[in-house]
């Protein structure tokens, strides 16, 4: 009967042996997913805070600009009302007539734009 009773501890052993082998893949696993979201955590912090310096940057500049040069800022502002005015009324409404006159409207005014800020 002990032969009988060793055979049946055998398998138990084998698979407590097993299941500690599948706890440390585990852990493993574990250890290399925090591995990972760390640096993803880390590339997106750096992104941020490089975007976050882009747009700080790039608005002191527009103000310093429009200080600068109040006369095109004023008429830039302007410009830019007169082209959303042109298409908020263009899509109110439904002749064709402001759409055509919407388009190359916005179109010179962004032209203009991109030449102001280069």
């Amino acid at each position: 009967m002990e032969v009988k009773h060793k055979k049946h501890e055998a398998p138990k052993q084998q698979m407590e042996e097993e299941s500690g082998s599948d706890s440390a893949n585990a852990q493993s696993t574990l250890d290399q997913g925090a591995e990972v979201l760390g640096q993803a955590e880390e590339a997106v912090n750096s992104a941020y805070d490089k975007a976050t310096h882009a747009v700080c940057e790039t608005y002191e500049k527009a103000k310093s600009y429009g200080s600068n040069n109040p006369g095109k800022t004023m008429l830039f502002s302007l410009g830019v009302g007169v082209g959303l005015g042109f298409l908020l009324g263009a899509s109110s409404r439904r002749s064709g007539t402001i759409g055509r006159f919407a388009r190359p409207v916005v179109n010179a005014l962004s032209g203009i734009a991109l030449e102001l800020f280069r």
